[in-house]
């Protein structure tokens, strides 16, 4: 991703702040309970999970969520899913209610490397990696991590709509980079955040939900969070992002590329290169949508990812 000046997406904000007179209003409503799943020591780390896995030996998708986000951006799908395959969703760490280490890296690479222990640590064979946004950055760096070191079988890799290139920095992960801006940020409630980055980045405003918020708001104030986010932002960029571009194309597994047509936060020109570079890969654009297909469109996510995994080798 390239950097630009995170002040420039500042104005928006403040607007937004001002005509809100900086409410810090508590979300309205009842909302579902969340909860911590199950908990698994990976590398002296808690991983928060879920798992319908029975046979360790037959195929499994492990779903890895994108930034700011945690398992529960795939609760559209996963129980399509799960009644298919077998299927493991996990928080990162710094995410969701896995552990937030305050000194700790946060890095693609670190991240990577716990997917990678995670499966190890799982038992698993054969792996479908489905990764989101900064999620299939790190499906995608797995995929590179695993040829050093075989302990399992990638075979596959879904990347909705997926980092991976130099793009422009998102403006919700610019405010977290700019000491100024997250001043401002930290005066509003975690659901006016929530709220007011899905009015940006969905592809239209049917699925902001009050529910859809809570989902991603209430992982916001946990403990340790705030500096997660912050150090995750800070490492967005990947020092050796240009090379890593340029290793994609000694990733020889199946790939199924799923963007949205109306995705302003890594465009689809992107989705198209990664149908370019990556060998063996087929590409599905999905009108008017926007950078959430798993939660846009559920339902033609799920089709799109059984057709792929029934046809794999």
């Amino acid at each position: 991703m390239k950097h630009r000046s995170d002040r420039c997406c500042l104005a928006p904000l403040l607007a937004a702040l001002a005509l809100t007179g900086f409410l810090h209003a508590p979300a309205s409503g009842a909302q579902p309970v969340l909860a911590p799943a199950r908990t698994v020591q990976v590398d002296g780390l808690a991983v928060n999970y879920t798992s319908n896995v029975t046979d360790p030996d037959a195929v499994t998708l492990v779903l890895v969520h994108g930034f700011g986000a945690s398992l529960e951006t795939w609760h559209d799908v996963y129980p399509a899913l799960a009644r298919q395959f077998q299927v493991a969703r996990l928080d990162l760490k710094g995410h969701g209610f896995s552990a937030k280490p305050a000194r700790d890296d946060y890095t693609w690479d670190e991240q990577a490397r716990l997917v990678t222990a995670f499966i190890a640590r799982l038992g698993l064979k054969r792996v479908v990696l489905v990764g989101h946004s900064l999620g299939g950055g790190i499906a995608l760096l797995t995929c590179l991590q695993r040829q050093e070191r075989a302990a399992f079988d990638i075979v596959g890799i879904v990347l909705i709509s997926s980092a991976g290139y130099a793009v422009e920095v998102p403006f919700f992960i610019g405010y977290l980079r700019d000491p100024v801006a997250r001043f401002f940020v930290y005066l509003v409630s975690p659901e006016f955040r929530v709220r007011f980055i899905f009015e940006r980045v969905l592809g239209g405003r049917a699925r902001i939900t009050p529910e859809r918020v809570h989902r991603y708001a209430y992982f916001l104030e946990l403990p340790g969070s705030r500096n997660a986010l912050e150090r995750t932002a800070e490492h967005i960029v990947p020092a050796n992002v240009g090379e890593l571009g340029r290793r994609y194309r000694q990733i020889a597994v199946p790939a199924l590329i799923l963007w949205g047509e109306n995705d302003n936060v890594i465009p689809v020109a992107y989705a198209r290169r990664f149908n370019r570079e990556l060998k063996d890969s087929r590409l599905t654009i999905l009108p008017q949508t926007g950078h959430l297909p798993q939660e846009e469109r559920p339902e033609r996510v799920v089709e799109e990812i059984r057709g792929f995994v029934r046809a794999l080798p």
